[in-house]
């Protein structure tokens, strides 16, 4: 219900998989930490799944709004970001190619500026390599006029 419903307080859902194995150990592990999801989220993923057609045609034209926005930013910056448009998400992973890496560029863009992006040095995955200069950014939310106002002022200060 997160990305595409925009809901992602509601957990309701769990797992996909292949391996009967991988699934009836993740079942005794969520049997061990609950027995059941939320009565009030799975009443409102209920009306929500009933509401679909609205639901995701709304989300979708916000993406669709925003999705611009973010294109144009980032060609003002070619020095200092690679963008590839996402397909399908209402997220996407630029790269950050300045000198202090990404980690430095987004503490110091929430300490000054207010604007959060999520680097990917904070995440690790057993599964590869992680990439270490490329943030989350979500685009999936009316009002992003605002925050990339507050980005593109941040960048014109810290402009060398």
């Amino acid at each position: 219900m997160s990305k595409s419903y925009g809901l992602p307080g509601l957990r309701i859902g769990w797992i996909a998989c292949q391996d009967a194995n991988v699934i009836s150990r993740m079942e005794r592990m969520k049997h061990y930490l609950s027995i059941s999801n939320s009565g009030p989220s799975e009443r409102l993923a209920g009306i929500a799944l009933r509401n679909r057609a609205r639901i995701l045609a709304r989300n979708c034209a916000i993406v669709d709004e925003n999705l611009p926005m973010w294109d144009a930013f980032f060609a003002r910056y070619p020095d200092l970001f690679e963008w590839k448009r996402p397909i399908g998400s209402c997220m996407g992973f630029p790269r950050y190619k300045g000198e202090e890496g990404v980690a430095v560029f987004t503490e110091t863009l929430v300490e000054e500026s207010g604007v959060l992006f999520l680097p990917s040095t904070i995440y690790s995955s057993d599964l590869g390599p992680t990439p270490s200069d490329r943030f989350r950014l979500g685009y999936g939310r009316t009002g992003l006029d605002e925050g990339i106002k507050a980005l593109e002022n941040h960048m014109m200060r810290n402009r060398t």
